[in-house]
């Protein structure tokens, strides 16, 4: 969908140009692999939907792959020298860019991690990294308006990502809610894709009761499948993880997510089952 007759400054991204200006430079300078995450990579999704975010955030988060701390300390202290600082909490990953009020996390993964966690032994913190190195193979350069190009999760990348938050810190009602917003704009996400000729999604038209939102919940489901192949344990960390939505009459995401809403349970359910058979549908795409 057209974004022209959008204006960008809506959404998380719009205000920190500076910053990815300068975190650009660096990351090449670096020579790293990284791409952009949580609240800002949500909005880029809903950005190219043309649907506006629920919610705002001053923070930005990337995922950067280093070998090992020696490299991801001097990663850090380069960005310093360009104008960040450390805070003052607890967390090794953050940085602060006082010009525009803006935090950074830089999330380590790759060799640096040991059974999918980053152990910061100075602090005693423990950052699990599970599914970034499947993700990181499926990013997409988002041009920003102001000119830069950002390496970004894609939308079905992000779900993965706040499916694997959810399963471990249940009490993260946002990433349900960032969840939420990335299926209900799936459809305008992937409409394009669905009606070009030799689509790989024409047979989901076949279906005898066609809901444009099922579909589009497919049609993720589908685009995540191709990343859970490459971990038969986050595949089946995922499954799992929806298998206990469905076994349930009413199943601790659906309740959270309709919580506030029109949606019913049934609705919401619906849309979990529709993304499970994506996962599980046979396809070469």
């Amino acid at each position: 969908m057209s974004t022209s007759d959008q204006t960008y400054k809506a959404y998380s991204f719009a205000d920190h140009s500076e910053v990815y200006s300068i975190l650009e430079v660096v990351f090449k300078e670096f020579r790293i692999a990284y791409y952009l995450i949580g609240a800002n990579a949500r909005d880029v999704a809903l950005y190219k939907a043309g649907q506006k975010p629920n919610r705002g955030t001053a923070d930005i988060d990337f995922a950067v792959m280093v070998p090992d701390f020696e490299s991801y300390s001097q990663l850090k202290e380069r960005i310093k020298e360009k104008g960040f600082e450390d805070t003052n909490g607890n967390a090794p990953y953050r940085l602060f860019y006082p010009q525009s009020n803006t935090v950074i996390d830089l999330l380590p993964y790759g060799k640096i991690a040991q059974d999918h966690t980053v152990n910061f032994a100075d602090r005693a913190i423990e950052l699990s990294i599970v599914g970034m190195q499947e993700v990181g193979e499926a990013v997409e350069i988002f041009e920003h308006p102001d000119g830069l190009s950002i390496p970004v999760a894609p939308a079905h990348g992000i779900v993965i990502l706040k499916l694997i938050s959810w399963s471990e810190k249940p009490d993260r009602i946002k990433d349900l809610k960032d969840i939420k917003s990335l299926l209900e704009a799936a459809w305008q996400l992937y409409e394009a894709e669905l009606y070009v000729e030799d689509s790989n999604y024409a047979d989901l038209f076949d279906e005898d009761d066609f809901h444009m939102h099922l579909i589009a919940a497919r049609v993720m489901g589908r685009k995540m499948q191709a990343i859970l192949n490459q971990s038969t344990s986050l595949k089946q960390l995922i499954i799992t993880e929806i298998e206990k939505e469905l076994k349930e009459t009413a199943g601790p995401k659906s309740i959270q997510i309709v919580s506030g809403t029109n949606q019913a349970v049934k609705e919401v359910k619906s849309i979990f089952n529709a993304l499970a058979k994506g996962i599980r549908d046979e396809i070469q795409l």
